[in-house]
């Protein structure tokens, strides 16, 4: 009995008052809630890039003055592969005429384009992030002119630095440098914005140093 009284008066003794109510009786739950391991918060940078891949069939229309304005029809496969602050984007194009392209029939292509753009995010703001982006690209004819030989292009590939703003759903790239079609200086733009689960608006629009421009604009159904 002596024993037992000394360790019900040690338990009192080491209660805190914090786990009495107004009433003075020992409150169980306080106590059992104090000694469990408190939740630790996650905090998320919001300048994180995330990554992820996706596919689209599209359609577009593209102008190139003085030629005519020619309706297009295409695929592509597009990912982001992210790495804290830093964000690799991938992208790559096949294109044909609408009608007869098919993503699964190669002798329907008519040009290839692939396009890499690294970037930085410096500020964001309610959920956009804004950084410093550089980017290149390619685009290869698999048409032959009337040589035989492949249409030939104002520069041997696009380059160029600038800006990358992006949100939920959207993001366009800015930038200044070189576009393959057109010669000199260019200013460069390409954006996607996000319809819905399925769908988006795409677009590629540079300016060159000649007053000459090229703009490519449509609709992109997602596969994947």
């Amino acid at each position: 009995m002596r024993k037992l009284f000394l360790v019900m008066l040690f338990l009192l003794m080491v209660v805190p008052s914090v786990a009495q109510d107004d009433s003075g009786t020992v409150n169980s739950q306080a106590v059992i809630a104090a000694a469990l391991p408190q939740p630790v918060e996650t905090v998320i940078d919001p300048l994180a890039q995330k990554g992820g891949a996706e596919g689209f069939v599209w359609a577009m229309r593209y102008w190139s003055p003085p030629a005519e304005p020619r309706d297009l029809a295409g695929g592509r496969v597009q990912a982001m592969l992210g790495a804290g602050r830093w964000g690799l984007a991938i992208r790559g194009d096949a294109s044909g005429l609408p009608g007869e392209f098919a993503v699964d029939k190669i002798q329907t292509f008519r040009t290839l384009e692939v396009h890499l753009g690294i970037h930085r995010n410096l500020a964001a703001t309610n959920g956009v992030q804004i950084g410093v982006a550089v980017g290149a690209g390619l685009a290869v004819s698999l048409e032959q002119g009337e040589d035989g030989l492949p249409p030939k292009t104002a520069n041997p590939a696009s380059y160029g630095a600038g800006l990358r703003v992006a949100g939920k759903g959207w993001w366009v790239y800015v930038m200044a440098g070189q576009y393959q079609a057109l010669p000199g200086f260019s200013a460069i733009s390409t954006y996607q914005v996000k319809m819905s689960d399925r769908t988006a608006m795409v677009g590629t629009f540079a300016y060159g140093a000649q007053q000459k421009y090229v703009a490519q604009m449509g609709v992109a159904v997602r596969w994947f």
